[in-house]
């Protein structure tokens, strides 16, 4: 897709003065692997000039376990992911940790990218329910029950590179973390979880859940996206969708242009569910190819965007596309912060 300069002048300014939010990253596990290969400070060499070029204020980094992490359950990989990002924020002043909706409105005045820590997928607590209180403590504030697997709490969908129905929904302890996350105030993310399971949240939840990083089924089918009634679902109860970058997650892998396909999603999302619940949860997969390489095989996704720093020219598609830039602003970060500002506690 070919952008007018004059639409790319317009993104670039919204990007320095509207709120601009991610909410899929795999940052933790990124700068651990990183730091394990004898990097010093890999959040300031490859990741800040491209967010502050992209004018992102605020980043979802997920907590995510490969399954040659889980050895004797994963924990000690996701406590050393947690470790390695606290560790990173206190050498680079420019980042802040997210615990509180206070915690928001203190990024915007001190010009700071905060970053809020949550679990992609809980199979290192097991059944053992008292650890979410630990991970609370620790900063994190949110999760969903599974990534594309199945654990102890919940069955979740295929990977991205494939097409089968998965079935089984929420075990017995899935639905009691679900009670456990909610009383801790613990956002919930519906995505990568099956059909099945979407279903059991949507009967247990009684807070706004969310879907970081998912995609819509009617403009490209894959069962990580949602279907219809599924995204009426989410917006229905007060939850935001965040629009996932990946090309097999978009559709761009057979020739498609990519950043015309995640328009289609983004425009789909506003006409289905209305302006004030989508979102961005770009999930760049192919800045983690880079930080660990074995990742790659034997399925690589590949992003639509090559960083954050690129992220205006989506906004510049949009508008050339015709969106509305009060909607384009809502997109790229007012409902994640007006969401956060809900679902956080105050202070």
């Amino acid at each position: 897709m070919k952008l007018e300069p004059y639409y790319l002048k317009m993104a670039e300014e919204l990007h320095q003065h509207c709120p601009v939010v991610d909410a899929h990253l795999d940052l933790a596990g990124e700068l651990l692997f990183r730091v394990q290969n004898g990097e010093e400070n890999p959040l300031h060499t490859h990741y800040l000039s491209a967010l502050q070029a992209g004018g992102v204020n605020l980043l979802f980094s997920s907590v995510y376990l490969r399954n040659e992490d889980l050895t004797e359950g994963g924990l000690r990989n996701a406590l050393d992911q947690i470790s390695v990002l606290l560790s990173a924020l206190e050498q680079n002043p420019e980042f802040y940790l997210i615990r509180t909706a206070q915690d928001i409105e203190h990024i915007f005045v001190h010009k700071k990218t905060g970053i809020l820590l949550y679990f992609e997928g809980l199979d290192c607590i097991g059944t053992d329910l008292r650890l979410l209180q630990i991970l609370w403590e620790l900063g994190v504030r949110g999760a969903s029950l599974t990534w594309s697997r199945r654990n102890l709490l919940a069955s979740g969908c295929c990977k991205g590179g494939e097409r089968i129905q998965i079935p089984g929904g929420l075990s017995p302890q899935g639905f009691l973390a679900v009670q456990e996350m909610e009383r801790l105030g613990m956002f919930l993310d519906i995505s990568h979880l099956n059909d099945d399971g979407f279903a059991d949240i949507c009967q247990a939840a009684t807070r706004p859940f969310i879907a970081t990083h998912s995609n819509s089924q009617a403009v490209w089918f894959n069962y990580r996206n949602l279907n219809d009634a599924q995204m009426q679902a989410l917006a229905a109860q007060g939850g935001i969708m965040g629009l996932n970058g990946c090309d097999c997650i978009v559709g761009a892998t057979d020739g498609q242009d990519p950043l015309m396909m995640l328009c289609c999603h983004l425009e789909y999302a506003v006409s289905l569910i209305g302006p004030d619940h989508v979102g961005l949860g770009l999930d760049f997969c192919d800045s983690y190819t880079k930080a660990e390489p074995r990742f790659s095989q034997p399925f690589t996704p590949h992003d639509c965007l090559t960083d954050h720093s690129h992220l205006p020219e989506l906004t510049a598609a949009l508008l050339q596309r015709g969106m509305p830039q009060e909607t384009v602003k809502k997109i790229l970060g007012e409902n994640w912060i007006i969401y956060l500002k809900k679902i956080l506690p105050p202070a």
